[in-house]
């Protein structure tokens, strides 16, 4: 029943995966990522090997046991986004060196992640007591905020995989919730943004089984997004939708922490093990 309490940890718990359809849209609401994938990516034909990789990728980064893959991670991200350059619809410039766009997918890895553990045990205090969330907070607030604060620290070390300078990353969370707030407020859901996410959803080259699943991945995505960018990626949302995604995590959070440990970071260790040393 213990929540995470660490980086590691965080990563090694596979409820943080129902993070990962929100970051794939929010990255591609930015017009330089989502260019970037429309026309250099073939991740509708193969989602599962998106996924993969970018497991690999974030593993590599954060997981001890996986470091050893991670020069071999950072030679294919480097290059995969290579040849990513070039001129959107609008005329306008992108590509994949470009450190704001690197900030903008690291700080989408970060905020899914830190998303999905919020909901399932709440507030860093909790984590850090050893609680499941259903108790009232810790006794030592002061020591919850300096293991938030480190979670969120080490995630720089993803965007500096892809290229990002390092003092570019936000320096605390409070410089990185202005920056979010500010960022997702200038986003522009572009066409080429709009093609991905019907792309994802649809997953007509997936396995049947990844098919059959892809409606309550849309589901729990769409609940995670800002409105806004919801709304201008056509995902429909009301009133019975928010109340239906509230039933679910509270049904999550009432089970998922029970698991046992071994289950809840199987994923992490099935793709570390695919990864090359």
């Amino acid at each position: 029943m213990s929540a995470p309490a660490s980086t590691e940890d965080l990563a090694r718990e596979a409820v943080v995966l129902a993070g990962a359809g929100a970051a794939i849209l929010l990255q591609v609401s930015h017009p330089s990522v989502g260019a970037g994938v429309a026309r250099h990516s073939d991740f509708a034909a193969d989602p599962l090997k998106r996924l993969r990789h970018t497991l690999q990728f974030v593993y590599a980064a954060v997981l001890p046991e996986a470091g050893a893959a991670r020069e071999w991670v950072a030679g294919r991200v480097g290059a995969a986004h290579g040849p990513v350059h070039g001129t959107d619809a609008a005329g306008r410039a992108y590509s994949a060196a470009d450190p704001q766009a690197q900030l903008w997918v690291t700080a989408t890895l970060y905020w899914a992640a830190e998303q999905t553990r919020w909901r399932i045990w709440g507030e860093w205090s909790a984590a850090a007591a050893g609680s499941t969330g259903d108790t009232a907070g810790p006794a030592d607030p002061v020591a919850a905020d300096a293991v938030a604060e480190a979670v969120y620290r080490d995630y720089a070390v993803l965007g500096t995989l892809l290229g990002m300078p390092a003092d570019l990353w936000p320096e605390d969370r409070a410089a990185f919730a202005r920056y979010w707030d500010a960022a997702v407020g200038n986003l522009e859901v572009t066409d080429d943004a709009r093609a991905i996410c019907r792309d994802l959803f649809t997953a007509e080259a997936a396995p049947g089984w990844l098919r059959r699943l892809m409606p309550l991945v849309r589901f729990v995505s769409a609940g995670m997004l800002p409105g806004r960018i919801r709304q201008q990626l056509g995902l429909d949302w009301d009133g019975v939708d928010s109340r239906r995604d509230d039933a679910l995590w509270c049904v999550l959070r009432a089970v998922y922490p029970r698991l046992p440990l071994r289950l809840r970071r199987l994923p992490a260790r099935l793709v570390v093990r695919t990864l090359r040393v």
